[in-house]
């Protein structure tokens, strides 16, 4: 790896179409765009907010935060557990991870990123070529690694999940319908579906893959859009949840970008409101579809109690032929939020949020009375029902009862 060496990206939308976007440089803890010409002949935008596709230099907001780097680049960082190994990895290697740039960065996610963009050259630091993987190995090794074992099992760890985001160990492999486990992050052999896998991490209960299983299955029934998601059942007996990767379609891959790459916006300091995401839905996709998706979304994320709604768990879609739409839903599961509130508040409000708030917010979706209140009562309805979603995915009777207690008080608040 050679520090301050420019990066080529690309949007690999196969292995047999790779379309030039540009060359990626960097100086004085900023980053620099200069669009290919043909790309900016061909129309597609990358980033529709900020970063208009045409000549000359394209610079991040000079506040934007995110080390000087665009957003839509910064979506393709890990942060969380794929940056844990990263850094780990680079110590390993004689390298101090403070040293590396945001392109550095970049080099070392190459080609197996989240998504359709690609940046080279890219910078090998996984030395592990292995073919099959045992999924009770992957999460014995990653709660090594959290327990500062950085031995040989991080180049195996990293192979497989040194892209994704988000705090908890997860794995990147391709996966047949009889549960067996491959590398994936980047082709799926005939017979094999490219998913994310999470393992458990620190103070998280023993079923926290069950009781995400089970609230994918709730969010499903409310009428949210969500991968296909499976529960895998290791050797062992222990449970692993796993989502179909929504960048994918078979080994044809899809331009991502979140909301927080979109606004700049650090998930570290709250600052969102479901309006803000909803205006900001209707400006990337123009499809009411959409807005009403989002909508539907902040309800569920209320009445079933996932406060961990920060901008990075929002993201839209890009096809070949440059048409946006809102991402499906991932991370849904329970949980308290910063300081036991949501993340991203309901009309100003992170906690004790009523349906006089979310019919507020239906007015910003364009959402007459008369549909927002049926569509919050068929996510009421279904969150009723968390008990039984619980029992059909083996949720342990002490968590259970927690949530469903949780989700009565959500229901309760006028």
């Amino acid at each position: 790896m050679k520090p301050g060496t420019p990066l080529h990206v690309s949007l690999h939308w196969s292995d047999d179409d790779v379309q030039p976007v540009g060359r990626l440089a960097y100086r004085n803890r900023r980053a620099y765009l200069e669009y290919d010409p043909a790309f900016i002949q061909c129309g597609l935008q990358i980033s529709p907010l900020h970063h208009q596709t045409g000549t000359g230099l394209q610079t991040p907001p000079v506040n934007g935060g995110f080390e000087g780097l665009h957003g839509v680049f910064h979506d393709s960082l890990p942060d969380g557990w794929g940056r844990l190994l990263v850094d780990r990895r680079a110590r390993q290697l004689g390298i101090k991870p403070a040293s590396l740039t945001p392109l550095d960065r970049l080099a070392i996610v190459g080609n197996a990123g989240i998504g359709a963009l690609s940046y080279a050259p890219a910078a090998s630091i996984w030395d592990d070529d292995s073919a099959t993987l045992n999924l009770d190995d992957l999460a014995a090794d990653a709660h090594r690694v959290l327990e500062g074992d950085v031995s040989d099992v991080i180049s195996v760890l990293g192979a497989v999940g040194g892209s994704p985001g988000g705090a908890r160990p997860k794995a990147l492999i391709a996966i047949n319908d009889d549960g067996h486990a491959l590398h994936g992050n980047t082709y799926a052999p005939d017979g094999y579906v490219l998913y994310l896998v999470k393992f458990s991490g620190h103070g998280d209960p023993e079923d926290i893959a069950a009781i995400e299983a089970a609230y994918a299955a709730m969010a499903k029934e409310a009428g949210i859009a969500m991968p296909y998601t499976r529960l895998l059942e290791g050797a062992k007996g222990d449970q692993y949840f796993a989502a179909r990767r929504f960048d994918r379609l078979g080994n044809d891959r899809v331009h991502v970008h979140s909301a927080c790459g979109l606004l700049y916006t650090d998930i570290r300091t709250p600052s969102l409101d479901y309006a803000d995401l909803i205006q900001l839905t209707r400006s990337v996709t123009h499809d009411q579809r959409d807005c009403e998706a989002m909508y539907a979304l902040a309800v569920f994320n209320v009445l079933a109690h996932n406060r961990d709604d920060h901008a990075r768990q929002f993201s839209y879609v890009m096809g070949r032929d440059g048409t946006w739409r809102l991402a499906p839903a991932y991370d849904l599961t329970f949980s308290q939020g910063p300081g036991g509130e949501h993340s991203t508040t309901v009309s100003g409000y992170g906690t004790d949020i009523g349906r006089a708030n979310l019919l507020e917010l239906a007015k910003k979706a364009d959402i007459n009375t008369a549909d927002a209140h049926g569509l919050i009562d068929r996510v009421a309805d279904t969150a009723n029902r968390w008990r039984n979603f619980a029992e059909d995915y083996g949720v342990s009777t002490t968590s259970s009862r927690t949530i469903a207690k949780t989700i009565d008080a959500e229901l309760a608040v006028p």
